[in-house]
């Protein structure tokens, strides 16, 4: 029931936005509005003040202003040419349809310093002493010749008091070479380390590690672990006879084969021996067991301005990711399986309801961002279709004629159909594993 609730909640906001962009600039020029109808379909529930029925529908996927004189062809009476959508000037018409991105874009701006000032739940290893726990082989701190017990004092004579601003020197420098002065037994030396840049935002990343000891936080079903009986709070000794003492280590040795592995863990005091033949993950293109580190966390909240800067810079990495993963998807990089729809949203909500508001509000502004930047690509039927025809109508000098701009929202209808049946598909496909 909450994830039914929080998923009403979420989606409900994510279109009132919306859509309340359209109609307050649709009045603001002039325009007359019918309609404004949160969901699809027939009505449940409305009532009408002025020309306007505010009304519920059956569908919440989305929503819809009725102006005025909207649909191409439409017959207008001479007394409402005045008030019609069709006859506006090509930038008043425009304005009203950029209004809905826009006002999900600026809810994304708004809430994300909010979230940071309510306070989110960081790890706790970011406070901690730069002290590195594990170095991935064959990634840049492994080339600077950086080791497990090193203690990172200072990068680019900058002082290093703890793993986050060491993690930011490295995020900022991608390609570019930091001097890093780190004490090991004892003894001071100087390495250089040159971060390489991450694919989903291009921030730096060195392949060093704090301190992780191989404590099982969840296992997931449909993958062996969980047939096997690991559980949560499993602390991992070995695999295969080698011993563990990282949580990096672990995911070395299990995502490169399938082969059946001997695990050795221990719980309540125990020793417990697991026969686990890893599963092959085709998106990912990696082996897995189906477990997760147990990550401990703080809150942590932040002043106005402190949180106003790292809302502009979450909104920035946000957009990175949300493109790139766009580009990966057009290229072929990544699947369309990955893709999730309205069940995984619920689900999701429903996750973020249960940690708290900040984590509810975070994943509002991030589902906002996304609609809002979707919404503005040139595809028919989005908001960026229409704002491309009226572009080109603004060059023609004329509108674009009835025949084209149908057969432009069938095409574009018959792709968002096609969308939504293959995302709810893997939303299915996803549950029944």
């Amino acid at each position: 029931m909450t994830t039914f609730i929080s998923f009403i909640i979420v989606l409900g906001i994510l279109i009132f936005i919306h859509e309340l962009g359209h109609f307050m600039v649709a009045k603001l020029s002039g325009v007359g509005v019918e309609k404004f109808s949160l969901g699809f379909g027939p009505k449940l529930i409305g009532i009408k003040r002025g020309e306007t029925e505010y009304r519920i529908s059956l569908l919440p996927l989305g929503g819809y202003v009725k102006m005025v004189g909207e649909a191409p062809g439409e017959e207008i009476s001479e007394r409402d040419k005045e008030r019609s959508f069709t006859h506006k000037p090509v930038a008043k018409r425009a304005a009203i349809v950029a209004a809905g991105p826009i006002m999900n874009l600026l809810l994304a701006a708004l809430l994300l310093p909010v979230i940071y000032m309510i306070g989110i739940q960081v790890p706790a290893y970011l406070d901690d002493k730069p002290v590195v726990g594990y170095v991935l082989p064959n990634e840049p701190a492994a080339k600077a010749g950086i080791q497990r017990g090193d203690i990172i004092e200072s990068a680019d004579e900058h002082a290093i008091m703890n793993w986050e601003v060491l993690l930011t020197e490295l995020a900022e420098h991608p390609k570019s070479p930091v001097h890093l002065k780190i004490l090991r037994n004892n003894e001071e030396k100087v390495i250089t380390i040159v971060p390489e840049p991450t694919l989903e935002t291009g921030a730096g990343y060195g392949g060093m590690f704090p301190p992780m000891k191989p404590v099982i936080g969840d296992v997931a079903s449909g993958y062996p672990a969980k047939e096997a009986g690991i559980q949560p709070g499993d602390l991992i000794l070995e695999v295969d006879g080698r011993k563990i003492v990282h949580w990096a280590e672990l995911e070395e040795i299990i995502h490169k084969s399938g082969e059946k592995k001997t695990f050795l863990i221990e719980r309540n005091g125990k020793r417990l021996t697991f026969e686990i033949t890893p599963k092959h993950n085709k998106e990912a293109d990696v082996y897995l067991v189906g477990i997760g580190r147990k990550d401990e966390q703080v809150l942590r909240r932040y002043g106005f301005f402190e949180s106003v800067k790292k809302g502009v810079v979450s909104s920035i990495e946000m957009t990175e990711r949300l493109i790139s993963v766009i580009k990966g998807l057009v290229l072929g990089k990544y699947s369309l399986k990955t893709l999730g729809g309205p069940i995984m949203i619920a689900q999701v909500a429903g996750k973020a309801a249960e940690s708290g508001i900040s984590d509810l509000l975070s994943l509002v502004a991030f589902l906002s961002l996304q609609l809002g930047i979707i919404n503005l690509f040139p595809i028919p039927v989005l908001d960026g279709g229409h704002i491309l025809f009226f572009a080109i109508e603004s060059i023609k000098g004329k509108p674009l004629s009835e025949k084209f701009m149908t057969i432009a929202q069938q095409i574009g209808i018959a792709l968002l159909v096609a969308l939504m049946v293959l995302v709810t598909y893997n939303d299915i496909f996803r549950i029944l594993g």
